[in-house]
């Protein structure tokens, strides 16, 4: 059910992205990284168990698009439209649509001229006459584009999912991870009136980077350490974040899906790594090249474009995971952040570079100087005990009295 309401909003970002960057040369996504464009967007996804709404203000839809595009089934759907690049997979809008609900009401107004859509889904059904046909009448020309999708008449699945409280919560958390970026970039999103937080990943100014393509896929790698959160590192905020498009797929993955344990690879994920943060971003004008699966929660391992860089993730990932082993012990459940600051560096946050760039390499700090030796030797116990009772420390381990008779000695001999 999720998933549907995401391929909605993967409806309007498109909009979005193409309203705001007009140039077909030009990735839109790349040019997000760049420089956000100053207007920015809003979605709203509104639902109770007897009807589905999205509004969003992201430029709307052409009737020609609507009529030539969106509406089509058959050998055309599959080739899909060239400005949508977060919808090649999924089951895409219309498909939400009809996963909602038997009743579904469209309008979109759009520069161009828009359109208004009003199907009765049962009805449609039995006209058997192919192709299939929807009865789309245009709207004139608009100042504002806007669309307005609502669905009613819900199937009982759909009822029945929408009444569970805990629904809402989840779709919000889904919500805020998949479009991370593009809330941080461009559109703001809205669950039931309840504006969604970005769930983003810090990482910090120093990293090892790397920019390259396979095929038409661009692919840019940082890893470096995150940025703690009240001077503690954990678990849930380590591992690799890789983006299809802008659409994240993978938050923090600690498995051998992104070579943790992996032979040649890299070491097994333990709790000294907890510091560790990863980013892949993958670009593409061709979405079915991207490693992304069907369903855009998660990477495909056998994808060309996947296999060719994970090699290259192990390579940027060791040179941090070489300092942590080197550097901290696996005791504990947090590690403190003071003993990292000075590998950190200064910012918080890093700008993601996928276009041609030097690539860098991670600074690990030399570990301070090491002052201190240690004294073992053999003593008769007898002696041992007498010398304990001698000076009042009958109770306390050897090791004490050990530690105890060389502050005496140098604090009387050589002080």
């Amino acid at each position: 059910m999720a998933d549907a309401f995401l391929d909605l909003i993967d409806n309007s970002i498109n909009a979005a992205l193409k309203s705001s960057f007009a140039s077909e040369n030009a990735l839109s996504y790349t040019a997000l990284l760049e420089s956000p464009p100053t207007k920015r967007f809003k979605v709203q996804l509104t639902f109770t168990p007897t009807k589905v709404i999205v509004e969003d203000d992201c430029g709307g839809i052409t009737a020609k698009d609507a009529q030539e595009e969106v509406f089509v089934f058959g050998a055309g759907d599959q080739e899909g439209h060239q400005d949508d690049q977060l919808s090649v997979y999924g089951i895409g809008l219309k498909r939400a649509m009809f996963k909602l609900g038997k009743y579904i009401e469209m309008t979109s107004d759009h520069k161009d001229g828009g359109f208004k859509l009003d199907l009765n889904v049962p009805d449609w059904a039995k006209n058997k006459e192919q192709p299939w046909k929807f009865d789309i009448n245009e709207r004139p020309k608009a100042q504002a584009g806007f669309t307005k999708l609502e669905v009613t008449d819900l199937y009982k699945a759909v009822n029945a999912r929408l009444s569970d409280a805990q629904f809402e919560s989840q779709l919000k958390d889904r919500i805020a991870r998949a479009y991370s970026f593009f809330i941080s970039k461009i559109i703001d999103i809205y669950v039931n009136g309840q504006q969604i937080v970005a769930e983003q990943v810090a990482i910090s100014d120093n990293q090892a980077s790397e920019n390259f393509s396979v095929d038409d896929v661009d692919v840019a790698i940082l890893a470096g350490l995150g940025v703690p959160k009240d001077k503690r590192y954990l678990s849930e905020t380590a591992g690799w974040n890789v983006y299809c498009n802008g659409r994240s797929v993978i938050s923090y993955d600690k498995t051998g899906l992104t070579g943790w344990g992996v032979d040649g690879l890299l070491p097994s994920f333990q709790p000294k790594h907890r510091p560790f943060v990863g980013i892949v971003f993958f670009t593409s004008k061709h979405p079915e090249s991207l490693p992304w699966t069907t369903t855009k929660l998660g990477v495909n391992p056998d994808n060309i474009v996947w296999q060719r860089t994970l090699k290259r993730m192990a390579d940027a990932g060791k040179q941090v995971t070489r300092f942590l082993d080197a550097r901290y012990s696996e005791d504990g459940t947090s590690i403190s952040s003071d003993e990292l600051q000075d590998a950190i560096g200064t910012a918080k946050t890093v700008t993601l570079k996928v276009t041609s760039s030097s690539p860098l390499l991670f600074r690990a700090p030399p570990k301070p100087p090491n002052n201190t030796t240690t004294i073992q030797y053999k003593v008769d116990k007898k002696e041992l005990a007498e010398a304990k009772s001698a000076t009042g420390q009958g109770s306390i381990s050897n090791s004490e009295f050990g530690r105890y008779t060389y502050d005496y000695f140098v604090d009387n001999e050589v002080k």
